[in-house]
């Protein structure tokens, strides 16, 4: 079992959990649904983290919930962007937190697709 890939979506989920606070922080009038993805995606993350270092793990759970994140971290990015693009500078470091946490999302989602190392 690839334990590395199990502590990846531990760190992932608390990354994601971190920065989602504090995009909501720096934003909190249009960081209300960042704030939701964090904490759920990051729970989500997490819990799939533990259940598969527990060896109680289905490859299915943690890729479906790292694509739920990516898609839904997505529309995030591009609000953002265009909000930032409309003339409002405040939320540039929120643009900017939500894409590296979509990159790292997207490597994540690679990271946990590309193991064989559970059941499917």
């Amino acid at each position: 079992m690839n334990e590395s890939v199990d502590v990846d979506l531990l760190i992932f989920g608390i990354l994601l959990v971190g920065l989602g606070v504090v995009a909501h922080r720096l934003a909190p009038e249009s960081g209300g649904v960042t704030l939701i993805i964090g904490i759920t995606g990051g729970a989500a993350s997490v819990t799939c983290g533990v259940l598969r270092l527990r060896r109680l793990c289905r490859r299915i759970w943690p890729i479906g919930t790292l694509a739920a994140v990516v898609v839904a971290l997505s529309v995030q990015v591009i609000r953002a962007w265009l909000k930032v693009n409309a003339g409002t500078n405040e939320l540039k470091p929120v643009a900017v937190i939500l894409t590296v946490l979509l990159v790292f999302g997207i490597g994540q989602l690679v990271n946990v697709a590309r193991t064989k190392d559970c059941a499917e």
